[in-house]
């Protein structure tokens, strides 16, 4: 019955379970073997110092239910952290000792680098001799003769620099207490609503003029073309003008002096001239309106008039 059972499993089926099973312990141990190596990074020392810290306040009875929670997982962490250090070997990391408070006393000791002092010097753990000079070094003696001069060139240098420092410093030295710096005020644009004042008499008489005065005023001034003098007269005497334009020296004068005050303004009598002329002019027109009109009526009936009627006979044949 086994063999009946083996024989059905399909061969690649089979192999398939088989590398999936592979694959799920090596991605376990992958797994596994990141834990262990995050765990191991974490320093048991620490570890242990807090945990005594905390075991000391519970023995003292002043240990917090916070407090006590996480004595526990502490150790639950120190255990998995020694396991997986453990299962590492020699790959798991190191960790230097703890610093101490530091103290001169016993600074040399301690076997750490020293650090550079302000004034250039560095401490470090010295040998009892107090420099780093092999001996066959030191035992090279010294020239006995006069050293070498300075060159020129540094005392040159080093005299320029003097001459280069020395103004500012006396300057320095030399300062005296100024007066502030005026200040400068801004320049601020102020707005202002001043009444407008209308002239509406000047404004009624200059725009609301007729257009036949307003034309008759023009030619007066010379614009619109050259008016004979029966004309000019005729309009002089109808009180649109006192002097012709350009008429002597008065004459120009008077132009002159009208085109400085402005818009003309239209007298009284000017007025009702005005008026006169307009309803003589609408009169007119309403005349030659109505003339057009029967011009059109007539004109309309001689169409019809013009037209032929056309009857349908019936033909004999039809008959």
């Amino acid at each position: 019955m086994a063999k009946d059972k083996e024989r059905s499993l399909n061969p690649a089926a089979q192999q398939r379970k088989l590398d999936k099973a592979k694959a799920l312990k090596k991605g376990k141990a992958e797994a596994q073997a990141r834990r262990n190596e995050k765990l191991a990074r974490r320093n048991p020392d620490r570890l242990q110092r807090q945990i005594d810290d905390l075991r000391a306040l519970e023995e003292k009875g002043q240990i917090k239910p916070r407090e006590k929670q996480m004595l526990e997982e502490l150790d639950k962490d120190l255990k998995a952290v020694k396991k997986a250090r453990e299962a590492l070997g020699n790959k798991a990391p190191t960790f230097g000792k703890e610093r101490q408070p530091r103290n001169d006393n016993n600074r040399d000791d301690r076997g750490v680098l020293g650090k550079r002092r302000w004034d250039g010097e560095r401490r470090h753990h010295e040998s009892d001799s107090g420099s780093d000079t092999d001996e066959s070094v030191r035992r090279i003696p010294m020239p006995r003769d006069t050293p070498p001069p300075i060159p020129r060139e540094y005392h040159q240098r080093k005299n320029l620099n003097r001459q280069f420092n020395e103004p500012e410093k006396e300057n320095r030295d030399q300062r005296q207490p100024h007066a502030l710096p005026q200040t400068t005020y801004e320049s601020k644009t102020m707005y202002e609503s001043a009444p407008q004042i209308r002239n509406l008499v000047q404004e009624a008489t200059s725009r609301f003029i007729p257009n036949i005065v307003r034309k008759k005023i023009s030619s007066t001034k010379g614009h619109g073309g050259l008016l004979e003098p029966e004309e000019l007269d005729r309009l002089e005497k109808e009180g649109y003008a006192a002097t012709a334009p350009g008429g002597g020296e008065d004459g120009g004068a008077g132009f002159q002096a009208q085109l400085q005050q402005g818009p003309p303004q239209a007298p009284a009598s000017l007025v009702s001239r005005a008026q006169t002329d307009i309803e003589a002019y609408t009169a007119a027109e309403a005349e030659e309106e109505i003339r057009r009109l029967a011009e059109e009526e007539e004109r309309f009936r001689a169409e019809l008039m013009k037209q032929v009627t056309v009857e349908d006979v019936p033909d004999e044949d039809d008959l």
